[in-house]
């Protein structure tokens, strides 16, 4: 099988959910001509206005507790999302969902956002079950961040709603961001069409994993999105990139007004030194996507930063080849079996059940790699 790839980007046609145009360039590229493009694309200072405008209708909804709920990772992006909020005489409640895998530069990060100026909830789940939903994510669908992805979403939400919060700021529409359908990734605001797409894994709701694992719903409500916020017109839940230009090189130049600490050296799988810091996890979630769909998080970067124009495509190949298909790190393989409850053997055998045939073959020597990588 060979991959084919953007003409502008490398993201490649094995991505989920990727849509190609009749010249090739897929969606992400496309939403981000959009961006800069006086003539035919957003503009930014009427998108700013119409931001304005929603904060006026929460202030006039006179919550009880809370203006605004804002969920909160600690990482540049929650960082930026909070910053947008400040100044404007709002109650703030970030909310953090901690699972169990923090990092300590993570917690320092997140530390900032308690200094902003807002009050900071930190929500764990019960974790002998949230570590059976990251086993079965793992085992069954080769990513431990199915249910996780999901709650990171819906728990927040839930929060705003019982706290009767007129106003959510998410980060990014993924759908935008990094393609997908048009009628989803020009929604300015979260909805259940989304969430079953971009944090449900095409469809995988906690109702589903319900039924399929005998887990009762009451014991996973707060992994679902709650669906009655859709229905209220007392709230809002919208995406910060749809009012204010997404973007990763400006949002990390924002945190770090607020004294956000990038690492000294990339960590496995991409050449940036400001993404992924607060846990762990995610990295086994991004070396098995590279199994199963041949590209990982070096990917990811390097396309944005293709289309950014900070990178050429050449710079970017070069990126990719050097980080992409590192093997994932014999340190973090421990701790993550130390986590779960694997052996070291039996992470090996589940990680490389996903490893997609028709993308990776094996040379004479044992070396596995990606057939025509990269090449076009």
């Amino acid at each position: 099988m060979k991959l084919n790839y953007c003409v502008n980007c490398l993201l490649p046609s094995t991505k989920p959910n990727i849509i190609f145009d009749e010249n090739g360039f897929c969606q992400a590229c496309i939403y981000h001509r959009s961006k800069s493009n006086k003539k035919f694309g957003i503009d930014w200072n009427e998108r700013e206005k119409d931001f304005n405008k929603i904060i006026l209708w929460t202030k006039s909804q006179n919550a009880s507790c809370y203006d605004v709920m804002v969920p909160v990772s600690g990482g540049k992006d929650s960082i930026t999302q909070v910053h947008r909020l400040l100044e404007k005489d709002l109650r703030i409640l970030a909310v953090n969902v901690d699972y169990g895998v923090k990092t300590e530069i993570g917690k320092y990060n997140l530390e900032r956002i308690a200094l902003m100026g807002v009050n900071l909830l930190i929500v764990r789940p019960e974790l002998i079950l949230h570590k059976r939903l990251m086993r079965i994510g793992l085992e069954e669908f080769g990513d431990p961040d199915l249910l996780s992805h999901a709650l990171l979403h819906s728990y927040p939400l839930h929060i705003a709603n019982q706290f009767k919060i007129p106003l959510s700021l998410l980060g990014e529409n993924s759908a935008f961001e990094y393609g997908g359908k048009k009628e989803i990734a020009f929604s300015r605001e979260i909805n259940r069409d989304w969430f079953n797409i971009y944090a449900a894994n095409n469809g995988m709701t906690a109702k589903i994993i319900s039924k399929k694992y005998n887990i009762h719903y009451k014991y996973l409500w707060q992994y679902d999105y709650p669906d009655e916020i859709d229905l209220n017109p007392k709230m809002k839940n919208i995406f910060c990139s749809s009012y204010f230009n997404w973007n990763s090189h400006d949002n990390l130049c924002i945190a770090k007004n607020y004294g956000f600490k990038e690492l000294d050296n990339p960590r496995e799988g991409t050449y940036r030194k400001f993404v992924g810091l607060d846990e762990q996890i995610n990295r086994l979630h991004q070396y098995i996507k590279v199994l199963k769909f041949g590209y990982g998080r070096a990917t990811d970067h390097a396309s944005e930063d293709i289309r950014l124009k900070k990178i050429s495509r050449d710079k970017a190949k070069e990126l990719i080849k050097k980080y992409d298909l590192q093997p994932l790190g014999k340190k973090l393989s421990l701790e993550i079996c130390n986590f779960l409850g694997y052996s070291e053997n039996e992470l090996l055998q589940i990680i490389e059940k996903y490893r997609n045939p028709n993308i990776w073959k094996k040379k004479k020597s044992g070396e596995w790699f990606i057939y025509n990588h990269l090449e076009e």
